[in-house]
């Protein structure tokens, strides 16, 4: 294999320089991240981990288009603001609406990484059904997406700027949505749907069978250019991995589509494709309640990130990249040649 792009999208440490060294080093023992980070190439991502991937794939054209637009393309079931756009007039707001669980404080809300939940599909389809029917008078629509999340359709609400929920997870909130005027009607919205899924049944099907239950959906990937992103050609298109409702997207648009499992990566590099794109998210490797975000990073460090290392040196992969907190590290073969760099703890590197 040619190139492996490794994206851990739900790991982002503190804003404050102070707090992300300290919260860098205390992850320690990732021999494979901390390789890449020693010897590898640094380079910041100002417009995170979807802007590079786009380059990757030759789309620089969608960059600055709203998420939501990639996220649903090629999915004509859940574009009923196509008309609108071909048109030239004036289309609801869309937004990706992620299931979400929260943990309630006085002031406060929390979202962990166990808390950004991917339905089944009949969840889905239950939770659609009985939106268009409590929310039927709205004109609000809700349509699933392949991702496990969905597309949601709000007339007579602004389409503002609003956080990913992979960038929160970790943290106290004040409010997962803007404030100020322009932002009641979505907060209103919200509002309703966290009504509307307290005693949803669906909830109770999930707690009865141990599952966490969905409390609101967060609404995001509506700000931007507003766009009905023309198809690509998939030409020497990376094989993807992972469940994410923009990566599935953009997959689509380039005629090709991303896989939710992944292979073990000696099956992967077996696979002699020429590259890969593999998300892994931290929420999916959690395994219990005592489990941590340390040990859930451990366990992708030597499942994917360490092997991937070693098969640099053998020459069975080229080029390794690592994308997490809005850093890309490229490692080379050649730059494992490098040994007067000092090491580096933890996720140093990524700070």
């Amino acid at each position: 294999m040619h190139e492996l792009v490794i994206v851990v999208p739900d790991l982002y440490l503190p804003r404050d320089q102070h707090g992300a060294s300290s919260a860098a080093a205390a992850i320690g023992n990732l021999p494979g991240i901390e390789q890449v980070a020693r010897f590898g190439g640094h380079a910041s991502l100002p417009g995170g981990w979807r802007e590079r991937l786009l380059g990757r794939v030759g789309r620089t054209d969608l960059a600055g288009v709203a998420p939501v637009c990639i996220a649903a393309a090629g999915l004509d079931a859940v574009l009923p603001a196509t008309a609108a756009l071909a048109q030239g007039t004036p289309a609801p707001a869309r937004w990706i609406a992620t299931a979400v669980h929260l943990r309630a404080g006085l002031r406060q809300v929390h979202l962990d990484h166990r808390g950004l939940l991917r339905l089944a599909e009949a969840e889905q389809a239950q939770l659609s059904a009985d939106f268009a029917r409590t929310f039927a008078s709205s004109g609000y629509d809700l349509k699933p997406l392949p991702s496990g999340e969905f597309v949601l359709e709000t007339p007579g609400v602004a389409a503002l700027a609003t956080s990913e929920p992979a960038r929160c997870v970790g943290s106290l909130l004040d409010a997962p949505v803007p404030t100020g005027p322009a932002a009641a009607p979505l907060r209103r919205l919200l509002a309703e749907i966290e009504m509307w899924l307290h005693a949803h049944p669906l909830n109770e099907s999930r707690r009865q069978r141990g599952a966490t239950a969905v409390t609101s959906l967060w609404l995001w990937g509506a700000s931007g250019r507003i766009v009905r992103p023309a198809p690509g050609t998939g030409a020497a298109l990376p094989l993807a991995f992972g469940r994410d409702a923009w990566l599935e997207g953009l997959w689509r648009l380039q005629n090709s589509a991303a896989e939710r499992a992944l292979l073990r990566l000696e099956e992967l590099l077996a696979a002699r494709a020429h590259a890969a794109v593999v998300l892994v998210e931290l929420g999916g490797e959690l395994l219990g309640e005592s489990d941590t975000v340390a040990d859930a990073l451990r366990r992708i460090d030597a499942r994917m990130v360490a092997p991937a290392v070693a098969a640099l040196r053998r020459g069975a992969l080229v080029r390794l990249s690592i994308m997490l907190n809005d850093v890309c590290v490229l490692l080379q073969r050649g730059d494992l040649r490098r040994f007067w760099r000092r090491g580096v703890r933890g996720l140093t590197g990524f700070a």
